[in-house]
């Protein structure tokens, strides 16, 4: 059985496993997904290139919908197979599943950006982002820092009263 949207739609829990995203999520993501595709095919062919001519669905499409190409990368980005396992499960071979994620990848950061979602690294863009917002939600991760050699840095820098866990 191919993995399809609509075989697991049905279910929150399959979803969230599949995704790491609430059916609610996914849904809402998928609205903003959708118009971010929509606009790239209408205006672009699958290398980039201005469109000549009007774009429509290949029969023989293996991701049809825009919540079955969604699903595709989330459960990409989630899950991280190897690409071959992950054509597979969507019923194409590997350079299909590369050249979905390569297209797939670049709308989602289009539509994450145009809903103010995508995730700042740099410093400057940050500050500049955080200027501007009234509520600001931080997902971080606790990094280990080895500890330095030289005995006044060492002050500085480490307390001694965390141990790390082994």
């Amino acid at each position: 059985m191919l993995l399809r949207y609509s075989s697991i739609s049905k279910d929150e829990k399959t979803i969230r496993s599949h995704t790491g995203l609430t059916k609610a999520e996914f849904e809402a993501l998928a609205l903003v997904f959708g118009q971010e595709w929509e606009h790239y095919i209408r205006h672009y062919t699958w290398e980039g290139k201005l469109r000549q001519r009007q774009s429509r669905e290949r029969r023989n499409s293996v991701l049809v919908t825009v919540e079955d190409k969604l699903l595709f990368l989330l459960y990409y980005f989630k899950l991280n197979p190897l690409q071959e396992v992950l054509a597979t499960a969507f019923g194409m071979n590997q350079p299909q599943a590369s050249k979905w994620l390569e297209l797939l990848r670049s709308r989602l950061l289009g539509a994450l950006d145009k809903e103010k979602v995508l995730p700042e690294r740099k410093a400057e863009r940050l500050y500049r982002v955080l200027s501007s917002e009234t509520r600001v939600i931080i997902d971080a991760t606790e990094r280990s820092v080895g500890r330095s050699i030289d005995g006044e840095t060492q002050k500085e820098y480490y307390s001694g009263k965390k141990k790390p866990y082994h």
